[in-house]
């Protein structure tokens, strides 16, 4: 009686053993934080197609709470991985650049936000009432 025991023990240790070392863990797909200083701004628009000249780069505070244009806002940045909500409340550096290539009878602003130089979210925006805002990266493949 105690053999069996010990042979049950031991055929059940083994199996959770291999149970736990062949089990499935997924791969995280998480890029590093993109890092740009001063003079990699411009370039990071560059390399994306467009004609960028600076107009401002000013410290403004992420909204505590998200509602009307800033909800759409982050929504349409989280489709990009760019997760503005963690940083509600605290002040980043929101530089803008005169797109001179975009085309079309519309002034368009890309807007970069980043927090300690690491880039949190990057759109596109008509300047008008009614105008549109766009992912910077999404548009970049939508382009192509």
């Amino acid at each position: 009686m105690k053999k069996k025991f010990i042979a049950i023990t031991a055929v059940l240790g083994v199996a959770a053993a291999a149970v736990f070392i062949c089990r499935r863990v997924e791969p995280k797909h998480t890029q590093p934080p993109l890092v740009l200083n001063e003079y990699q701004r411009e370039a990071y628009l560059n390399i994306r197609g467009w004609e960028a000249e600076e107009i401002s780069c000013e410290t403004v505070r992420i909204p505590e709470e998200f509602e009307g244009i800033y909800k759409e806002y982050a929504d349409i940045q989280s489709k990009d991985n760019f997760k503005i909500e963690n940083y509600k409340g605290k002040e980043v550096t929101r530089c803008l650049y005169r797109i001179l290539n975009y085309g079309g009878d519309s002034e368009v602003t890309a807007e970069l936000l980043l927090y300690n130089d690491e880039l949190i979210s990057a759109a596109l925006i008509e300047n008008k009432p009614d105008g549109f805002i766009k992912s910077l990266n999404s548009y970049f493949f939508e382009k192509k």
